[in-house]
């Protein structure tokens, strides 16, 4: 066995290899895929040094135990969980965002989520992992015993200065889907509260509350569907997440603008959902700043991750 690796010891809940996905596997029926919530992955990998898109690991709600068989330099960012390193020497906490370093032997110790769904784990220079039709990202979940080879390196230990949080209670926005004209009331999505219900997953969130009415399509073909897309089914709401397939045979009736499909990565069931309608010029707009607040934001990160360890 490869020294250059991290031990799987507890797998926590449900923890995959995850990138930035396939968009360009869609006409081949391909899901997307990649991590419920891009901008933690990209905060995780700007800490350890890496490009935005580089394969790191997703965890669920609880983290897990990871043991290192070389030294590793870590990352972590997204949901906050306890996160401690533990060896020989004692025992060091790992702020979340934050990095640190993992000697041969040591463990890192991942606890529940406080906050959010999802934490990500990134390593310098990413998990080595196969890739497949342009990416790395996996739907099959480890389990004890499995092996994540990586490079021997080490990090400093660091928490970034401008940590940021977004209101999880602030409204989800939206865009008019193809079928809205099939709701009976188009406020019925805006003017209600949902909470996510047990049922929940990479593929979608199912959303518990008052019925939303639609009128019936008994000759309904399939048609193209994408993450963020909402439909209705059977009166109540289902969430397309980032595993979602291509096509989709239920009435799209909203559409999540892109800014917001990472916080449908961090709902976790139990959540209250609500809705917010915004024009196509409003979600093009917060687009184009969400994404330059966040590369600016990682620029920063990254710089800080290649000074010297300390």
């Amino acid at each position: 066995m490869s020294r250059m690796s991290l031990l799987v010891a507890d797998p926590g809940f449900f923890s995959t290899v995850q990138d930035q996905g396939r968009p360009g596997a869609r006409g081949f029926g391909v899901p997307v895929g990649g991590a419920a919530d891009r901008e933690s992955l990209a905060i995780a990998n700007a800490l350890a040094g890496n490009p935005a898109d580089s394969p790191a690991l997703e965890t669920t709600l609880r983290g897990g135990t990871f043991e290192a068989l070389d030294d590793l330099g870590i990352a972590l960012a997204g949901a906050r969980m306890e996160a401690t390193v533990v060896g020989p020497s004692g025992r060091r906490a790992v702020a979340v965002p934050g990095s640190g370093r993992m000697r041969r032997g040591d463990r890192l110790v991942l606890g529940r989520a406080e906050t959010g769904a999802r934490t990500y784990l990134a390593v310098p220079g990413g998990f080595r992992v196969d890739g497949w039709m342009g990416g790395r990202s996996s739907e099959t979940p480890l389990k004890a015993g499995d092996v994540l080879p990586a490079a021997p390196g080490r990090l400093a230990w660091r928490r970034p200065a401008d940590v940021v949080e977004a209101d999880p209670t602030a409204p989800i926005r939206i865009l008019p889907g193809p079928d809205q004209s099939l709701l009976s009331d188009p406020d019925d999505l805006t003017r209600r509260r949902f909470r996510v219900g047990a049922q929940s997953n990479r593929m979608g969130l199912r959303l518990e509350g008052p019925p939303v009415r639609v009128a019936a399509t008994p000759e309904r073909l399939s048609a193209p569907v994408t993450p963020g897309a909402v439909q209705a089914v059977g009166g109540a709401l289902i969430v397309l997440g980032v595993a979602c397939g291509t096509m989709g045979g239920y009435p799209h009736v909203a559409q999540v603008v892109s800014t917001d499909l990472d916080r449908l990565g961090r709902l976790r069931p139990g959540d209250v959902v609500t809705f917010q309608a915004v024009t196509l010029a409003d979600a093009r707009r917060l687009d184009r700043e969400a994404r330059a607040s966040l590369r600016a934001r990682a620029s920063r990160i990254r710089c800080a991750a290649g000074d010297p360890a300390g």
